[in-house]
């Protein structure tokens, strides 16, 4: 019975450290590395089958002044609110991951960018919605925090950098045309 005990422990503090391995502590979506890992398979996956594959840079607008006006309590709510928002809208399929600071990928299997357009834009308006309902520091009526993407499908041949590349093109231009919007990478 010992023994066993010791076993069943010994796995749960095993699954308990590859989920910190894997995912980010504040949010729970996936980490940049166990994205990495996940779009090498998703990339040979759409390769092999010539399968199309898009992926959706994500960043949350404004998010320096979120946190230097309503702390960085709120801003952390903000993030967990919107990786709760993306749980929801993007597939099981989806590789999500927090990319690094507010700034968040979506890998979509199967996917072409026009499609993953669509996707991007119910995530923009979900989340915009969603985040009128946060509790506010100020403990006022906030306004809707805003996400941009910049969308981009795989290009036969293409390197998964230059897919993340183009990607985060699309997201600047996103931004340069007034946030809260979608851009497709050219």
């Amino acid at each position: 019975i010992t023994l066993g005990m010791v076993l069943m422990t010994a796995e749960r503090l095993q699954a308990d450290l590859d989920h910190q391995a894997n995912h980010d502590p504040l949010t729970g979506a996936l980490n940049r590395r166990s994205f990495g890992l996940l779009s090498e398979k998703e990339m040979a996956r759409a390769l092999h089958y010539q399968r199309p594959l898009s992926v959706l840079m994500i960043d949350l607008d404004q998010f320096k002044q979120v946190n230097d006006l309503l702390g960085h309590d709120f801003g952390d709510q903000v993030l967990c609110c919107f990786v709760a928002v993306a749980n929801r809208v993007l597939r099981q399929d989806d590789v999500f991951c927090r990319f690094g600071g507010e700034e968040f990928v979506a890998l979509l299997p199967d996917t072409t960018a026009a499609e993953a357009l669509v996707v991007a834009d119910r995530l923009r308006v979900s989340f915009a919605t969603e985040s009128k309902l946060l509790d506010c520091a100020v403990k006022q009526p906030c306004s809707a925090i805003t996400i941009s993407t910049g969308v981009a499908q795989l290009q036969q041949g293409e390197p998964f950098a230059s897919l993340l590349r183009r990607a985060d093109s699309a997201l600047y231009r996103a931004k340069d045309n007034g946030r809260n919007c979608c851009e497709v990478a050219q």
